[in-house]
């Protein structure tokens, strides 16, 4: 991710960049922007300016509908808004989908590192787009003791966000994966059996005894 950011200018980005090339069809407003891509709405505001400055995107007018009230009292508005969708005529947007989309050019180790807060973590396994499998089971499996699940479930949210799409996780506690294993579950052996890189594994010696 740090090459990324200094050759394209920034982690802003980056993020708003891989988010309009995996939603090229969606006219997509300043909010929703900053919302999916976690990013203030004012830091937004001047990517999405200098992206359209250089032709990358375009602005558009589109409609959204808001409801409110419940019943009979339920009133809805049409409201027309100023969004913004991806130049498909853009004429480097395949190039920037290879080099942003390969996502085997990020640091795994400091990716796992990013996660040693939520618990004790015995297994970190990449698999999936980390290493560009279409078949893996999961982008990334996390075994441990004491899991912060909502902390984890935060940490995901922001890493989809970093990425532009939704990154595909299990997390499970050492027992229950353990159990799972030695019981040949499909769904554990299916992601331990295919390819995949463990960056963090203090239980395969254990397992394998």
């Amino acid at each position: 991710m740090e090459l990324l950011t200094r050759l394209l200018g920034g982690a802003e980005r980056v993020k708003i960049m891989r988010f309009f090339l995996h939603h090229e069809d969606a006219v997509i407003s300043l909010h929703e922007v900053s919302e999916k891509t976690k990013s203030k709405s004012a830091l937004a505001r001047k990517e999405l300016t200098a992206l359209s400055a250089i032709g990358f995107i375009e602005k558009k007018r589109t409609r959204t509908v808001t409801s409110s009230g419940t019943g009979k009292k339920a009133v809805s508005k049409v409201k027309e808004i100023v969004g913004f969708k991806l130049n498909t005529d853009f004429p480097h947007n395949q190039a920037l989908k290879d080099l942003l989309f390969d996502f085997q050019l990020l640091d795994k180790r400091e990716l796992a590192n990013r996660f040693k807060i939520v618990g004790r973590v015995k297994l970190f396994i990449v698999s999936g787009v980390f290493i560009g499998s279409e078949k893996s089971r999961v982008d990334v499996l996390i075994v441990g003791e004491a899991i912060k699940r909502p902390k984890a479930e935060k940490l995901f949210e922001g890493l989809s966000a970093e990425l532009g799409r939704d990154v595909v996780y299990s997390i499970m506690d050492v027992e229950e994966y353990e159990y799972r294993y030695k019981m040949y579950d499909r769904f554990v052996r299916d992601i331990v059996d295919q390819p995949h890189e463990a960056v963090i594994d203090k239980l395969s010696q254990k397992l394998s005894v």
